[in-house]
This record gives C-alpha cells, structure tokens and sequence, in this order.
C-alpha cells in the first residue's frame, strides 16, 4: 500500500493542474475581446476618428496573459495585402502595417507611427492608385 504522503501529494498535483487549467481557459476567453478592444481604442488615438472604420480580429494566441495582439485587414490589391497589426507587450503598445505578395513569400512590416506616415507608407503600394485624393494617385 502506499504512503498517505504519496496519495496526499498526488491529490494536491491534481487539484493544482485543474485550478492552473480553469485560469488559463478563462484568461483565454477574455484575452481576445481584451486585444480587440485595446487595438481599437490605441488604433483611433494613434490614426484619429476614421480608425473606428476598422474591423479588428484576434490574431492567434502567444501568452495570453501579457501580450494583447489583433490585426485589421486593409485591401488585397495589385499582388499585394495590405493588414494592420497591433500589438501590445508589456504595455509597450505598436501598430505595424504588412505589406505582403499574394504569390510569394515576400513581405515587409513598417511601424506606422501617425495617420499620416500611414499615408506616407500607403503612397508606395499600388492600392494607392485607388485611394489618393489628388494628382490622379501621384503624390
């Protein structure tokens, strides 16, 4: 028969794995409604009111805990893929624009920083054809 300090540990590692499981299903359950709520608010204080246009999804799952992350997708033109990505770790929060090829592996991440430089970072994408407000697309 076994020692009651075996059965008493074994019971206490069973109790703490099922505590341990509960907290991280329900920290999964709040971290994405969490993400997308923090994308949106940082989103319209960095770019202003047209942010709130914005449909942001959770973007995949790494240590829910501390790292918030969500990203918005922008238009698929001219070969290209145009997404926004927030993150937020360690309250250091960003917002990057991707840019990548539809049929390549190809792909650049550039921190947008205003709306402003946003338009800059768009004017070198062929979507910007379709949404310059002058000169015919030429800056």
């Amino acid at each position: 028969m076994s020692h009651p300090i075996m059965l008493a540990a074994a019971k206490h590692l069973t109790t703490a794995e099922k505590r341990r499981k509960t907290a991280r299903e329900a920290a999964f359950r709040a971290w994405g409604p969490r993400s997308i709520t923090a994308a949106s608010k940082y989103a319209r204080t960095l770019l202003g009111d047209a942010a709130v246009t914005l449909d942001w999804e959770v973007l995949g799952l790494l240590s829910f805990e501390e790292h918030l992350q969500a990203f918005a997708s922008l238009d698929t033109t001219g070969g290209q893929h145009l997404e926004l990505y927030y993150t937020d770790q360690g309250g250091t929060e960003r917002i990057s624009l991707r840019v990548s090829c539809v049929s390549c592996p190809s792909q650049h991440v550039h921190e947008v920083t205003s709306l402003e430089q946003l338009g800059q970072l768009l004017s070198q994408t062929p979507a910007w054809q379709d949404i310059s407000p002058r000169d015919g697309g030429n800056l």
